[in-house]
């Protein structure tokens, strides 16, 4: 895509903020920011070498657009994609593409009958270290595959605002982790068990969510994963996977505390997903805009058939949770 190119911004908070700072490090420099709050929209746009503003999606596109990343809420992800796909605009949406299935399938099959590229945001397929752990996982190298483990921490939790409005942490956070299990495996998960507790945060009690949980998953062929995930984590963001196969034991993701006299070099302490995966969302763009100018689509690239599956992952995680955990006998 020519740098000439008008690539549209729906969502102009953090995310939206982190995409902009990729697209012009990339040389696409005719951004027009769209956001239900003008004045952040005209600050980012301000921001950008330039950037300029659009009142709503329809004049987005009725001045003429690309391609469209949508880093809006969660609950406004159904009727900006749809009105993108419907104008005929290649879309990268951030994960959820919704949190309903039927939503989330009505969207993709609407992608797929128009013949509009629709990504969903999971860019840890385009961090390197994950992308070779699923190198070597699915090459056979590792033999039958016995367990995963992976770990997802945030340092602090977002506003109760924010969270009233992406779902549950199962739905929101630990989202990555269910679409990891399928991806480092090509395999389907076909049992979830799952509990949670508000620990750090007593007020997620208030909303229904949780700020810890587990997650313990079968796929179809007997393998086993555990999730662990949580909204707080004070010394770093925390991301991590490791597979255990009958040959050998691989991870991606840092492996050693970061304390002070843990012992050897300490470790990056990240703010969060913006510097931890800020490779794999500059690769993702990259690869998201080069399809969107009639490119081969990238084997790495989140579909909505893989949001589909994570959603429903994660939606049975979440009535696991709720529905109470089992005591032990004494």
């Amino acid at each position: 895509m020519s740098a000439h190119a008008v690539v549209g911004v729906v969502g102009c908070g953090r995310i939206g903020a982190m995409y902009a700072e990729h697209l012009e490090a990339l040389g696409h420099r005719r951004l027009v920011f769209v956001d239900a709050d003008r004045d952040r929209a005209e600050k980012l746009a301000w921001q950008t070498t330039s950037g300029s503003v659009a009142g709503s999606v329809g004049e987005l596109v009725s001045g003429g657009c690309d391609a469209a990343l949508v880093t809006a809420a969660t609950t406004s992800h159904p009727e900006l994609v749809g009105a993108l796909i419907e104008a005929g605009v290649p879309t990268l949406c951030e994960k959820p593409l919704a949190i309903d299935l039927r939503q989330t399938e009505t969207l993709g099959r609407l992608a797929e009958a128009r013949g509009v590229p629709l990504w969903v945001g999971f860019q840890r397929h385009f961090d390197p270290g994950f992308a070779d752990l699923r190198a070597r996982t699915t090459s056979g190298e590792l033999g039958r595959l016995q367990s995963l483990r992976l770990v997802s921490h945030d340092v602090s939790p977002p506003p109760i605002a924010r969270l009233r409005e992406s779902g549950s942490i199962f739905t929101d956070l630990m989202l990555h982790d269910f679409d990891m299990v399928r991806w480092l495996t090509g395999r389907g998960i076909v049992q979830v068990v799952a509990d949670g507790a508000a620990l750090s945060c007593p007020e997620l009690t208030d909303i229904g969510d949780f700020d810890t949980v587990t997650a313990m998953i079968r796929l179809d062929d007997g393998t086993q994963a555990v999730l662990a995930a949580g909204r707080w984590q004070p010394v770093r963001y925390d991301v991590r996977a490791e597979v255990l196969g009958e040959r050998g034991h691989v991870a991606a993701g840092p492996a050693r505390a970061a304390e002070p006299g843990s012992g050897g070099a300490a470790l990056p302490r990240f703010r969060g997903y913006w510097d931890r995966f800020a490779t794999a969302y500059r690769e993702q763009v990259r690869a998201f805009l080069a399809s969107a100018a009639g490119g081969a689509g990238d084997p790495a690239a989140g579909g909505w058939r893989d949001s589909y599956e994570a959603l429903r992952c994660a939606l049975a995680a979440e009535r696991s949770a709720r529905s109470g955990a089992v005591p032990v006998e004494p």
